[in-house]
């Protein structure tokens, strides 16, 4: 019993949230997922239950996040093996969160007994918000995204952010885990027992109800606007060619006509990230771009490198520019946070191989402003391709003015892997938390609008060429999360940290 508690159930816990994100996609099991892990590790020490949570660690990220063998083996010129290398790497950096989380949870039973069921969700929030900032930021796949379809549940992130409703997810997991330990003892008798697992059955109910009367009473729209998403499937191998550059060109333009000449003109054609195979200050192509955009007699946000002069050097930024149905240009935003690995090279002296994996791209400078872009139907704020997964950087648009959110990105990199799926199922929470219609133009999909109740209202297949449109809201109220942000998980890092000292403090006492 004592090694299937300490590797069998952990590895289970791995699968079953490995299985809660595309693909496959089966979100209820992230309900479950945690509970064989948590069982495991009841009776453990610390260290045991530590180098329990990191199995489940690496197994669900080696699982969830194999693309990476995609990316780096197709676009980084990797082998095989060097690839799978990375993804292992990638996977037991990750690992160490769940790993460490599960290293608290354990010395909460010590210390704190059935109470622990209330301070898993802080320990979780605590390490999720964590790895939002530590070296440079990682929040992918945070366990709240796992139910990016539940519209009921994840309501609560208007106040919480993503992290509130991993908590909630947590919750119900330890709640659960105390159960089936009750069942495991065949103590079924007395109510104390049972006084935890029903709290948490309150809360659960409490936010359920929440989510319903919040979808019942969504606040009133400002203002509508029809939005038209342009999804050119340019193979990345052809995207900075340049003897495909005139072709890639003519799809978008060809795209954006047929768009533009639809019954119900849009407002607002949105082009992928970097979708102009060229820099926006080439001056042939600059004035066929403008004279594409005359014609459509429409408003344009296209992806698109630019370069200035900085101290005497060139400094190339992937940026979104809008140009005004004149071909004037009427607003710019620079990327504030670069890929690293993709967009910029970390050490590079010391690991010359990753250069591969821009290759096209380049090594970008960094944007300092959260520009929020005007047209005459409302304001809106542009988060590049990897920024979209940061919740306080999309919040900083929002809080400027914006009265919806667009998000521009090429997947291309993924290949036909769970990633593209998961990258715009994390737009969803963006949407909700700050009550934003959500935007979404991706060169190979997905793309999509989702509605500030984080309903998808429609959205592209993966590695198809087509136009979306649709009308969204325009929106000017402030949620609780846009106006303070992750307070939720600043308090619950500061429910860990106090925790981490009480058990330091016992064991200093102790010797």
């Amino acid at each position: 019993m004592s090694n299937i508690s300490l590797f069998f159930l952990p590895v289970v816990s791995g699968i079953l949230l490995a299985m809660s994100f595309p693909k496959p996609d089966m979100s209820i099991l992230a309900w479950i997922a945690l509970a064989p892990l948590l069982y495991s590790i009841r009776e453990k020490t610390p260290r045991q239950s530590f180098a329990a949570g990191f199995i489940s660690g690496i197994v669900f990220y080696a699982y969830s996040l194999n693309w990476v063998v995609i990316v780096m083996r197709h676009y980084g010129g990797l082998g095989f093996i060097p690839s799978l290398f990375l993804l292992l790497a990638l996977s037991a950096y990750l690992a160490l969160y769940i790993g460490a989380f599960a290293w608290l949870y354990s010395n909460a039973r010590r210390y704190a007994g059935q109470a622990s069921i209330f301070l898993a969700p802080a320990f979780w929030a605590a390490l999720e918000l964590l790895r939002n900032y530590a070296l440079s930021g990682f929040p992918w796949n945070l366990l709240g995204y796992s139910q990016h379809r539940d519209l009921t549940m994840i309501q609560i992130a208007d106040i919480t952010g993503v992290y509130g409703v991993s908590a909630l997810i947590v919750l119900a997991n330890a709640a659960i885990a105390e159960l089936m330990a009750v069942m495991a003892r065949r103590e079924y008798a007395g109510y104390r027992k049972y006084i935890m697992p029903l709290l948490a059955t309150a809360v659960f109910a409490a936010c359920a109800i929440y989510g319903n009367y919040r979808l019942a009473n969504l606040p009133r729209p400002c203002g509508s606007m029809k939005i038209a998403l342009v999804q050119g499937d340019i193979d990345q191998f052809h995207k900075w060619n340049p003897a495909f550059q005139d072709k890639v060109f003519d799809t978008y333009k060809k795209l954006t006509a047929e768009a533009a000449a639809q019954k119900i003109k849009p407002d607002l054609v949105i082009w992928p990230e970097t979708a102009t195979p060229f820099c926006f200050q080439d001056g042939n192509m600059e004035a066929q771009l403008k004279d594409a955009v005359r014609k459509a007699d429409t408003w344009l946000l296209t992806g698109s490198p630019s370069i200035e002069e900085k101290n005497g050097d060139d400094v190339e930024y992937n940026s979104a520019y809008l140009l005004d149905p004149s071909g004037r240009e009427a607003g710019r935003y620079d990327k504030t946070h670069l890929v690293p690995f993709g967009e910029y090279v970390p050490l590079k002296t010391f690991l010359p191989f990753v250069n591969k994996i821009a290759h096209g791209i380049g090594d970008f400078g960094r944007g300092t402003k959260y520009t929020v872009m005007r047209t005459d139907k409302g304001a809106f704020g542009t988060a590049i391709c990897f920024e979209v997964i940061f919740p306080e950087l999309v919040r900083q648009f929002a809080l400027n003015g914006a009265a919806f959110l667009a998000t521009i990105t090429n997947d291309a990199w993924f290949g036909n892997s769970g990633a593209p799926y998961q990258h715009f199922d994390m737009a969803v929470f963006r949407a909700v938390e700050n009550r934003r219609a959500m935007v979404r133009a991706a060169n190979t999909g997905i793309s999509g609008i989702i509605l500030p109740s984080g309903k998808v209202y429609a959205r592209t297949e993966i590695f198809t060429r087509g136009e979306i449109t649709g009308t969204i809201p325009l929106m000017d109220n402030m949620t609780f999360y846009t106006r303070y942000g992750d307070v939720f998980a600043y308090l619950c890092s500061g429910i860990t940290a106090i925790f981490i000292a009480i058990i330091l403090r016992r064991r200093f006492i102790r010797t």
